[in-house]
């Protein structure tokens, strides 16, 4: 089932960079080591199925086209709520509540920061949000390494992000000076 999953995952975002199959990968394995139990079968689901949208709110989107996309390749029908709830909660401002909701709800704020966050915001600010000077960029980055890092839900992210958040800052910081 894992292989369907990815590659249903691969051929909806092919060609997207900052948030495809190798930002899947990264929820994925991030989500598994930050300490709670989970079921592994929502786990992998929620974290490559997370951002498959069409439309926005992406959240809901994606949420509605998993409901869709599990019961074409048998996966437990008692589990694709829980899969929805962790794709509906994994933005910064949901409080997820299941361990997998809230595990891929980390992992994907965790990677909005630190190097990693600075690139994918970098393509996003221009693609996801139409931004178009580096002010603008600056503003993304400020907001998304802000709203990251409150969001987060485990003692074990916040600690986890301690020098990505050192390394946003400083790049930050050196953006503004560069800017004036």
């Amino acid at each position: 089932m894992k292989e369907e999953i990815k590659k249903f995952a691969a051929e909806k975002l092919e060609g997207e960079v900052a948030a495809g199959i190798d930002h899947f990968e990264r929820i994925y394995n991030i989500a598994k080591s930050l300490g709670l139990k989970y079921d592994d079968d929502i786990l992998y689901a929620a974290s490559f199925l997370h951002d498959v949208c069409e439309d926005e709110p992406h959240w809901e989107d994606a949420a509605r086209i998993a409901g869709e996309f599990l019961p074409t390749i048998g996966f437990p029908a008692e589990k694709i709520p829980t899969v929805q709830e962790a794709i509906l909660h994994h933005i910064s401002s949901a409080k997820p509540e299941s361990n997998e909701a809230i595990l891929v709800h980390d992992a994907d704020l965790i990677d909005f920061l630190g190097a990693t966050g600075i690139v994918r915001l970098s393509i996003g600010a221009w693609d996801w949000m139409g931004k178009g000077s580096l002010k603008e960029f600056l503003e993304v980055f400020k907001k998304f390494r802000k709203n990251a890092y409150e969001g987060l839900v485990l003692d074990e992210s916040r600690k986890r992000v301690e020098e990505k958040v050192k390394f946003m800052d400083q790049a930050i910081n050196e953006l503004e000076k560069e800017l004036l």
